[in-house]
This record gives structure tokens, C-alpha cells and sequence, in this order.
């Protein structure tokens, strides 16, 4: 029978410097999927701003609705904007029917588009009136938003 030589306090083990594997070294297929899909949602997140940018609408009629919008929501009552053909524009309500127009103007630039009005809601939504048929397929406005879409 061999016996194994006695260890003292002053030796060192003699183990193999090569690390022990164990069962945990690295990621499991189940973390990189989660890691990946966390990813692929931040970048559907943030993409759109850089894919499609908002742009300023070129359009002149863009600050005049815009304005009116607003002046709709600010004295909470339904507003009608009034463009006529030659470019002048007035905003009216159904409150100061006798104190005139709350607003109007000229359209900066060269208007050559048709007249109409369009009803502004004072929550921000807007539609064009039943006389304004044909103004509604050449003024492309978002009815929801209240936006002069770009040409």
C-alpha cells in the first residue's frame, strides 16, 4: 500500500492553475433574449424622431389656423375661420356675432386658393363647413390635430 507524502503548513497545495468551469460561466439564451428585445423597444421608441422629423408646414394659411386653434381654446367657444379667395381672413364666433370679427388679416404671401371656412372646435379639431365642399380636396388639414399638412 502506498501512502501519499505528508503535507506541512509551509507547502503549498499543488492544484493546476487552469480555472474550475463551472455551470454559470457567461449568459444564458434567455438573458441575451431579454437584453435584445429591451433593445429593439428603446430603438422603436426613439426611431421615429429620427426617421420621420416633423417638419413646418410651408403653407400661409399654417399660423393663421394655428391661431385660431388656440384662440378657440382660449375663450372655450367654437370659432369659424373665414378665408376669401383674394386673401384676406377674419375669425368669428357665435358669442361675438355682434361685436364683429374677434380677428382678421391679410394672408401673407400670394394666397391662390379657393375661399372657405372652416370650424374650429375649442378642444383643437376643425372641419370644414358644407359651403366649403370644394375647399376641403385643395386645403389638406389634419381635422383631428387642426394642422395645415404639408404640401
Amino acid at each position: 500500500m502506498r501512502c501519499s507524502p505528508l503535507r506541512t503548513a509551509a507547502q503549498p497545495s499543488r492544484r493546476p492553475l487552469t480555472r474550475i468551469h463551472n455551470a454559470r460561466d457567461g449568459f444564458t439564451l434567455v438573458e441575451v433574449i431579454v437584453v435584445l428585445v429591451m433593445l429593439v423597444l428603446a430603438a422603436a421608441l426613439v426611431a421615429p424622431a429620427f426617421v420621420f422629423p416633423e417638419r413646418e408646414s410651408q403653407s400661409v394659411l399654417a399660423p393663421i389656423v394655428d391661431g385660431t386653434r388656440k384662440l378657440a381654446a382660449r375663450r372655450a367657444e367654437t370659432l369659424h375661420l373665414q378665408v376669401t379667395s383674394d386673401g384676406n381672413w377674419r375669425v368669428v364666433g357665435a358669442s361675438s356675432l355682434a361685436e364683429g370679427a374677434i380677428a382678421d388679416g391679410r394672408l401673407e404671401g400670394d394666397y391662390k386658393g379657393p375661399a372657405f371656412s372652416l370650424v374650429v372646435s375649442p378642444i383643437g379639431s376643425c372641419g370644414f363647413d358644407v359651403a366649403s365642399a370644394h375647399a376641403a380636396r385643395v386645403v389638406d388639414i389634419d381635422a383631428l390635430t387642426c394642422q395645415v399638412r404639408s404640401p
